[in-house]
């Protein structure tokens, strides 16, 4: 039977691709080819935003007619809009991946079979297939935190972490078998350990005592967990096996929206973890989420958004307009006129731009040992230490490589070995 694989949303649903890729190979699937050639697809849905959602569904349209089964976060969070559009579809959960086999024999039979478990599963005990050098190593399900805005919770309510063992292990396997960037991936990496008697920083310290080169990018972090565990997690980030790489969400410049959006810190707070940083990893990369247009988000407050911006300059910023995603509490929340929200939203983008290219033509000229991670076309595209983008031609996958700077793009660098 051949089995096709389409994969939406972060990382965590890509390790989870690799995952059906691993149980359903086992059972005998041969994966890959095309949505055209395979005899049964699956959709590995994301359900965070409105335009994502939208684009699945016209995919579940385009394949109507094909024996589809759904799976991730959609239906986990909103069964009743798969049904709507893909009644007889099978469907399987972020929580249930080991059913993955079942509700694809049933799709290819004409059978609607349903697996949509909450309490998570120990994913570890699960095959997998990756491809390339990069591995995604989830740490944790779910999350601790109860924001206004957010549908994924829904689809991944309860806060499960894994065992450090269990992921030290696989590591060490990865490591093993060629990979050379390690992804530890959750919906939020500082709520590792909170169910247990553990934390993030522990985990990276031992992570640091693998042998191997290879380099470990640790994927969001709440500023809330971050000001739990500053000093130690500042000592973690000192390992010459992680990226100089933080990633944490500030999603509005003004503690009365954040107090409205769930969000349990305040802006003086993650101005703190940003300042400590820092001034202990002046070369840092610093990655961060906003919304604008949240529907109490005055035009004084998106303006106290902008000074954030302006003041701390991150490097990143994953721009997001408001919307209203079903069963949250925002949903139900009178929204902003979409002409107001569209405007900010362009401020904020060209402020973002403009700010990312000034970061990144600083490094014209600098020299980095660059790790090579995936192939673009008849180029090549790696990572510094900071996790900056390179592209160069020339070299291998899993290659580190000496690269000089010597242009700068909004997203990217661009360098010469």
């Amino acid at each position: 039977m051949k089995v096709f694989i389409e994969t939406y949303g972060c990382t965590l649903n890509q390790a989870d691709s690799e995952i059906m890729k691993g149980v359903l190979s086992k059972e005998g699937a041969e994966i890959g080819g095309s949505a055209d050639e395979a005899d049964v697809v699956i959709l590995n849905t994301c359900f965070v935003k409105t335009p994502t959602q939208q684009c699945i569904i016209d995919r579940l349209r385009k394949l109507a007619g094909k024996r589809v089964v759904v799976a991730g976060c959609m239906p986990s969070a909103n069964r009743r809009m798969v049904e709507k559009i893909s009644p007889l579809a099978p469907m399987v959960g972020p929580c249930s991946l080991s059913r993955i086999h079942e509700a694809v024999l049933a799709a290819y039979e004409g059978r609607k079979e349903v697996f949509l478990e909450k309490k998570p599963e120990d994913k570890y005990l699960l095959p997998r297939s990756r491809e390339g050098v990069i591995a995604r190593i989830p740490v944790s399900e779910g999350c601790s935190s109860l924001c206004s805005f957010c549908v994924t919770k829904l689809a991944r309510p309860v806060l499960h972490s894994y065992a450090e063992r269990s992921i030290l292990n696989e590591i060490e396997r990865c490591v093993g078998a060629g990979f050379r960037e390690i992804q530890l991936t959750s919906m939020d990496a500082g709520a590792y350990g909170l169910d247990s008697e553990t934390n993030l920083a522990s985990l990276m310290g031992k992570i640091d005592g693998i042998k191997g080169k290879f380099l470990v990018r640790v994927g969001m972090i709440n500023p809330e967990h971050a000001l739990r565990m500053l000093p130690e997690l500042m000592d973690a980030f000192k390992s010459k096996k992680v990226y100089r790489f933080l990633h944490i969400p500030l999603q509005s410049g003004d503690d009365g929206v954040l107090e409205d959006m769930g969000r349990r810190y305040s802006v003086d707070g993650f101005r703190k973890v940003v300042e400590e940083f820092r001034r202990e990893f002046p070369e840092l990369t610093l990655a961060t989420d906003i919304i604008v247009g949240f529907p109490t988000e005055s035009e004084n407050a998106f303006e106290k958004t902008i000074g954030v911006i302006k003041e701390i300059e991150p490097d990143v910023v994953n721009n997001s307009k408001f919307s209203p995603r079903p069963g949250t509490k925002a949903a139900s929340m009178k929204r902003l006129p979409n002409d107001v929200v569209a405007r900010r939203s362009r401020l904020m983008s060209a402020l973002c731009r403009e700010i990312s290219l000034k970061n990144n033509r600083e490094s014209i000229g600098s020299r980095f040992e660059v790790l090579l991670t995936e192939i673009r076309g008849s180029n090549m595209a790696g990572r510094t230490h900071t996790y900056k983008q390179v592209i160069v031609k020339g070299g291998e996958l899993g290659e580190f490589v000496n690269v000089r700077i010597c242009d700068a793009a909004t997203c990217h660098l661009k360098g010469i070995i």
